[in-house]
């Protein structure tokens, strides 16, 4: 049984990969050997109780931490020593829990500035405004007036103007509206159609069981279970041991 598992996974089409990482914030270990994969053409949910590391699994993968020891591979090449810079050039797109945006700048200001050169490509505009119309609607207006939700739209629309290989979200309905999260899931429907790689963190676990293909599930700096977000929300034993809750109390 284990060989055919091993083969099934062996032949899965993986984007990225992370093997034994470690990651240090100065005196403190804060992963200790996270493993797991992100198949293409996925969302994959990262999932866990809060401080089980996954913020900064997001981190170190993006180089903002430095891994200690393990290995990161995108399509087969390790990135784990770059600098975030390479890494986001190499097609790895963040929308950071604390969205990033510069509040004194317009919606277009912020969009291009995470264009090649400070150009726009008009067919990819107007798909980033199907998504999101509130983007276009307020497209002249200061960011920092724009509505909680609106921000985190604007963060997610920068981070796709331009086609990434993955896209890293961490907690994107964290502190909005019911309705507003809805939206979310709508719009990450359509990025995940339109074959966009997608590895997320959230704590929303009824967005979680909508979006996610795949999961890996942390503990204290560890991915304790990896496997199709089908079956997990099936077994509500496992998810009462893993999370503490079972996702059908989150409905």
């Amino acid at each position: 049984m284990n060989g055919q598992v091993a083969e099934k996974n062996s032949k899965k089409d993986t984007v990225l990969s992370l093997d034994s990482v470690h990651t240090h914030i100065a005196q403190y270990h804060i992963l200790h050997g996270v493993s797991f994969e992100v198949p293409r053409n996925q969302v994959t949910m990262l999932l866990g109780r809060n401080g089980a590391g996954k913020t900064t699994t997001m981190r170190t993968i993006m180089g903002l931490w430095q891994a200690a020891s393990g290995t990161i591979t995108l399509n087969g090449e390790e990135i784990h020593s770059d600098e975030t810079v390479t890494i986001a050039k190499r097609g790895l797109h963040y929308v950071p829990e604390n969205m990033g945006i510069f509040s004194g700048l317009s919606v277009e200001e912020n969009i291009r500035l995470a264009t090649r050169k400070n150009k726009i490509d008009p067919e990819r505009l107007e798909w980033v405004f199907s998504l999101f119309p509130a983007i276009e609607k307020f497209w002249n207006w200061p960011a920092g007036q724009l509505s909680g939700g609106q921000k985190q739209m604007l963060s997610i629309s920068r981070s796709i103007i331009e086609p990434c290989e993955l896209l890293l979200v961490d907690e994107p309905s964290k502190g909005l509206a019911p309705a507003i999260i809805e939206n979310l899931i709508t719009a990450f429907n359509q990025l995940k159609a339109n074959n966009t790689t997608i590895l997320m963190v959230e704590q929303n676990f009824r967005m979680a069981s909508m979006l996610g293909d795949h999961l890996a599930i942390m503990d204290d700096g560890v991915v304790v279970h990896e496997g199709e977000m089908a079956e997990f929300v099936a077994d509500k034993e496992k998810q009462s041991k893993l999370l503490g809750l079972s996702m059908e109390s989150h409905q």
